[in-house]
């Protein structure tokens, strides 16, 4: 990538066209940096991907300091808490499928198409890792290796839309990824 006279690189700028979602059993390998670099990277596949999101339901990761910053007596010197909130929300499309039944009750629907989902949640942790593929050719991929569902909120059912489940996730430091939240590649367009 590189700028032009006026400092702006248009191969840069994100317009995301397709991409994927795929969940693991927590602690299941995650691809080194190397590996996460490759053209040709096969993810273990221990790995399901979510399948179809909703158009405007791709991955939107956010992270914000949390707590308060330790002050000292001279005026703007503080040192953040280190606490941290960061999250993924997706909106699934495929509600119907089993892997998101799962994600969202915790087990998997039994033989029957069966689940019993508890509303105040479940402790099941996974390893998240996301692909976006924009218009220029680029891919964005990250992986967060401790992600745990906070809620799960259904749209309204409509007739003749899409009735997806927007799903929150908690994403919490681990060691794989520095001890840091998540790990993320760029690939720059060709």
């Amino acid at each position: 990538m590189a700028a032009d006279a006026n400092g702006n690189d248009i191969l840069a700028v994100g317009v995301p066209v397709t991409g994927s979602i795929g969940f693991a059993p927590f602690g299941t390998a995650i691809p080194t940096p190397i590996e996460g670099a490759s053209d040709t990277l096969v993810l273990d596949e221990a790995f399901v991907k979510i399948g179809l999101l909703k158009t405007d339901g791709g991955p939107q990761f956010a992270w914000a300091a949390d707590g308060d910053p330790i002050e000292f007596w001279q005026d703007g010197y503080t040192i953040p808490s280190g606490l941290a909130n960061v999250t993924l929300a997706i909106t699934a499309a495929e509600v119907l499928a089993d892997q998101v039944r799962e994600i969202i009750a915790g087990i998997a629907p039994d033989a029957n198409g069966y689940v019993e989902i508890d509303g105040g949640g479940h402790a099941t942790r996974w390893v998240v890792f996301t692909e976006e593929i924009f218009k220029n050719g680029a891919i964005r991929r990250r992986v967060a290796p401790w992600v745990q569902l906070q809620s799960a909120t259904e749209d309204r059912s409509e007739r003749g839309a899409v009735n997806g489940n927007a799903l929150l996730f908690d994403i919490s430091r681990h060691e794989s990824v520095g001890g840091k939240h998540f790990g993320e590649w760029v690939l720059p367009a060709a």
